[in-house]
């Protein structure tokens, strides 16, 4: 196997286990470096864009500021991690990481051979399993939302926010390929919520589908005038709403999108 792949090992600390690491790495073909995990996380940050993969070495020193900007960075910059760590420092983690982020946790002491193994396949036969879309419901509707949800997740990555704050909170910590808005929601609603995120830089480009529950031409008009990706009535069947989604995501690998 020629040189290919770079994994970022990151750590509070670099010592003698993820220079061996390394080592191991080398051997099989796949450059490493070091970046070490701090509050603000800027070393982290500047090899992120020629990062394939990070690998999180969990050391008992590991300060809960880490995850805050390095959870952001994984998300903003479409990265994913692989664990290694002890149970109870991997449950810790899922506290403050989207499991959504975290390809494969691997316990301590590591099972080298599986490890590398792991990397081997990953960088040989990454593309040819396409990764699962992730979809957020967005509607202050719990029953309704979770009947979407049943509908989605087998096929799909699926988050779930109550109303239009809760969603903004999700999408700075998490990406998502599509978001599926009730339009009529309390508070904050849906035309809102649509509003801001087209503002936001790091939200701008997500495209958003709406569900009404009013059949009403007026109502109609409204959200056609916004320029959403598509609209939906909530009466949709399960069929019709996966034919929706498959076909809006069929149409974006068409473009390159």
């Amino acid at each position: 196997m020629g040189e290919e792949g770079m994994i970022t090992i990151v750590s509070s600390t670099e010592g003698f286990f993820t220079k061996g690491l390394q080592t191991k790495l080398k051997e099989i073909g796949i450059s490493s470096r070091f970046a070490q995990l701090s509050a603000k996380n800027k070393e982290v940050e500047k090899v992120a864009p020629q990062t394939d993969i990070f690998v999180l070495y969990m050391q008992d020193d590991m300060d809960p500021d880490y995850w805050y900007s390095f959870s952001d960075i994984l998300s903003i910059k479409s990265k994913e991690i692989i664990v290694i760590g002890e149970q109870s420092e991997y449950d810790q983690l899922k506290k403050n990481i989207s499991e959504r982020l975290i390809r494969k946790w691997f316990d301590r002491p590591l099972d080298m051979n599986a490890f590398l193994n792991y990397v081997r396949v990953y960088f040989d036969k990454g593309d040819e399993t396409p990764e699962k879309k992730t979809i957020l419901i967005v509607d202050d509707d719990m029953t309704y939302m979770r009947l979407i949800y049943d509908w989605l997740k087998d096929e799909y990555n699926v988050g779930m926010a109550n109303s239009g704050v809760q969603a903004i909170s999700w999408l700075v910590k998490n990406r998502a390929d599509l978001v599926l808005m009730d339009y009529e929601m309390p508070v904050v609603s849906g035309t809102q919520v649509f509003e801001m995120l087209k503002t936001d830089a790091v939200t701008g480009n997500i495209p958003v589908m709406f569900l009404t529950g009013k059949n009403d031409m007026d109502v109609v008009m409204e959200v056609i005038d916004l320029k959403p990706v598509d609209y939906m009535l909530k009466t949709i069947s399960k069929e019709g709403l996966l034919g929706k989604i498959r076909g809006f995501f069929r149409s974006r690998e068409k473009v390159g999108g």
